[in-house]
């Protein structure tokens, strides 16, 4: 069963288009430097496998498939393994500060970034094209990680000051240490407009955000985030699952990066449900579940709670108690006061206030929330109601979106009628519908959305449509005419 609702939620937000994911077109990629590592003293083995395979050169240019990986083990003590890839060329000798380094690796480094599990990843700057001297400090600290719709994730990393080159180490944990990571490639972007994830701007954005981020903040233990890409894969039957086994005044976090500022007047789009874990009970998840705009990294208004909307009766018992487990459609429209805003980016939180067990629960379904799909689509039309005469038994509608006209944009625009607020198959395209055969009195309700024409998704040939709205047309039967007396 899938539900339906509109919120219209003032704040602004970004956006990006998985569609159109690639690289930068001047990106820089590095270069093979070396290779080694260490061995701990006891149990203590490690690997660099392929070790020119994730470095760009004349037979093998990036960005690709291959890749370079390493393999640590120790029983006591620390093994670790390193690659060092060279940023700086005769064109950039030097790279500036503050320039982030994006590295694409697999999920296998997930836990590996957080001290989880049997090893660990640095990556450390350098301004030499050795490992010599001091590593440069980040800014700011430490790893950011992006997961990207294909399963795989870039690590991403900023230093303080100018460098050459960056050393990529996988250190085993001091007891029983073991781990293994793939690393396919490391560039960064000499131009980069988009300083927000790894990918360029789009214009012509179809809606799916380029990457996603996942955070925890407060007393969340055991917290994780199963299937992260999964609301961006463009499959609205797979989803990205919050789940937590031990929770107190703690708060999760999936942040999704859109291609570029959204387009004057676009909306996003979210699907999500409670899960069924039955540990869950009657806890009323709309309450712990909030959405939060930002314009770069500035916030933009305040957090704003589903359970907001329970005034307007839009969200259905399911999100309240039992089992859930419905897929409920969400359409947010960013605004200004009343005027359309710009945005570059929208967070779900899911906040749990209280010492909520989910008992370890990690499968889809068995969790506080599921993100099925996440995008930025059109703002819905306008179209005004009609009226008709049973005695002519026809109406004109016209429909008209507000971005239209929008100049340097994407601008062209399908228009879909139906006769149901959600499903069905179309009954007419185009801005204008001539609705026939309307011979008895009553009222007639269509609706009417838009898309962005030649935006090829996996579900849309036009790109993935906006909300519908109503539009009425009142039939009536016409005047009758009084008699007339004729004179003798």
């Amino acid at each position: 069963m899938r539900r339906i609702f509109y919120l219209s939620v003032f704040f602004i937000v970004s956006v990006v288009n998985l569609e159109a994911l690639s690289q930068p077109s001047d990106a820089v990629y590095g270069t093979y430097i070396g290779s080694g590592g260490d061995n701990a003293l006891v149990g203590g083995d490690h690997k660099v496998t392929n070790a020119i395979g994730a470095a760009n050169s004349s037979t093998n240019v990036k960005p690709n498939s291959n890749s370079t990986t390493l393999y640590v083990k120790s029983t006591t003590g620390v093994s670790t393994a390193y690659l060092q890839l060279g940023l700086a060329t005769s064109s950039d000798p030097v790279i500036p500060g503050g320039t982030t380094v994006y590295i694409k690796t697999t999920t296998s480094a997930l836990g590996l970034l957080n001290l989880i599990g049997g090893a660990a990843i640095k990556v450390e700057p350098y301004l030499n094209t050795t490992a010599t001297g001091s590593a440069i400090a980040l800014n700011p600290a430490g790893i950011k990680t992006y997961y990207t719709a294909d399963g795989n994730i870039y690590m991403a990393v900023t230093p303080a000051s100018a460098f050459k080159s960056i050393k990529i180490s996988l250190v085993s944990a001091a007891v029983a240490g073991l781990g293994t990571i793939d690393v396919f490639y490391a560039f960064y972007g000499r131009n980069a407009l988009n300083n927000t994830n790894p990918f360029p701007f789009n214009i012509a954005d179809c809606g799916l955000p380029n990457v996603s981020e996942v955070n925890t903040s407060g007393a969340v233990t055991l917290s994780s985030f199963v299937n992260p890409s999964y609301a961006i894969d463009n499959s609205i039957s797979t989803a990205t699952a919050f789940t937590t086994t031990l929770a107190l005044l703690g708060k999760m976090t999936q942040t999704y990066y859109f291609n570029g500022p959204s387009n004057l007047g676009d909306a996003v789009r979210i699907m999500f449900s409670k899960g069924t874990a039955a540990a869950l009970g009657n806890v009323d998840i709309a309450s712990n579940l909030t959405i939060q705009a930002f314009n770069g990294n500035t916030e933009v208004g305040t957090a704003t709670p589903f359970s907001s909307l329970l005034t307007l009766n839009l969200l259905s018992s399911d999100l309240l108690g039992g089992a859930g487990g419905t897929v409920i459609t969400a359409y947010l429209t960013p605004k200004n006061g009343n005027s359309p805003a710009v945005f570059d980016r929208v967070v779900v939180s899911f906040t749990l206030a209280t010492n909520l067990s989910l008992d370890g629960l990690t499968g889809l379904n068995g969790n506080g929330l599921n993100v099925y799909d996440v995008r930025r689509v059109p703002s819905a039309p306008a179209s005004s109601d009609a009226t008709a005469c049973t005695n002519i038994g026809t109406a004109a509608l016209n429909a008209l979106t507000s971005q239209a006209n929008i100049n340097g944009v994407l601008t062209a625009f399908t228009y879909k009628w139906y006769t149901a607020l959600t499903g069905g198959s179309a009954v007419a395209t185009g801005s204008t519908y001539s609705v026939n055969n309307l011979s008895s009195a009553g009222q007639r309700s269509y609706y009417v959305d838009t898309q962005k024409t030649n935006c090829v998704t996996a579900n849309f040939t036009n790109g993935d449509p906006s909300s519908r709205i109503k539009v009425n047309i009142s039939v009536v039967n016409p005047p009758v005419s009084p008699p007339v007396a004729l004179a003798p």
